[in-house]
């Protein structure tokens, strides 16, 4: 964008929603609603902005936002059918973390995602299935729990850390 590299990758697709990484960074995007004049009504990570899109040569996309002009040029082409589409998420998800492939003492993300709330800490003794974090996720609160009753070893995140599924938020003994 305007000439400096980004790394961008959907990571979830529901109709006009998508969970972006940009940068390492997770963001919601949605598209609201698009005129005939190319103008679109964006929602990122709940703030709306108003945009107009104009084709320039080649893979360029000139976009103005606020009296800003970006110019966006695509480096890859990437066909539609890599865009994995999102099932919807159930507002609480209460399946232990074992459900989802973790290692044998590990607590692993489900989902990639942001952690709003820690419920639990160091030392602590925990039952299997109880729940140790909220998990957010295109604006879904999820509850990650336990597989397994023991002691927390480790709590390798804090709220407000953004992780990607799979990574390790905590470690029973």
């Amino acid at each position: 964008m305007n000439r400096k590299p980004h790394k961008v990758k959907v990571l979830e697709r529901n109709g006009n929603s998508f969970l972006v990484e940009i940068n390492e960074k997770i963001v919601t995007a949605k598209f609201n609603s698009i005129s005939q004049d190319r103008t679109v009504f964006l929602e990122i990570n709940g703030k709306t902005f108003q945009a107009n899109f104009e084709r320039a040569q080649g893979r360029v996309l000139r976009v103005k936002i606020g009296g800003e002009l970006f110019e966006i040029q695509s480096q890859l082409d990437i066909p539609r059918e890599s865009i994995v589409k999102m099932q919807p998420l159930i507002a609480v998800v209460k399946k232990a973390a074992a459900d989802f492939g973790t290692k044998k003492d590990a607590v692993a993300a489900p989902i990639a995602g942001r952690i709003v709330l820690l419920k639990a800490g160091v030392g602590q003794r925990i039952e299997k299935g109880r729940c140790i974090c909220v998990l957010e996720a295109m604006k879904m609160q999820n509850e990650v729990a336990t597989h397994k009753a023991g002691v927390i070893k480790e709590i390798r995140v804090s709220e407000g850390a953004v992780v990607n599924k799979g990574d390790i938020l905590a470690v029973i003994a």
